[in-house]
């Protein structure tokens, strides 16, 4: 018996059928996908900063400034 190692399994099978499935095109919209929702989050989180930031100090001074 003869054990086989990591350095003789064959993934060229594996491989090819991974590249078969998924095309350049669905990765890339993928990634458009998920930048285009961070954005969306990171633009929400720097408008609620300021915000609050706006809320705190209009009741610390007594004036609305933006």
């Amino acid at each position: 018996m003869e054990e086989e190692t990591a350095a003789a399994i064959d993934f060229t099978d594996f491989i090819t059928a991974l590249t078969g499935s998924i095309t350049t095109t669905q990765v890339l919209t993928v990634l458009a996908s998920v930048v285009g929702v961070g954005m969306g989050f990171f633009l929400m989180w720097l408008g609620v900063r300021k915000a609050v930031n706006a809320f705190t100090s209009a009741v610390a001074s007594g004036r609305i400034r933006l």
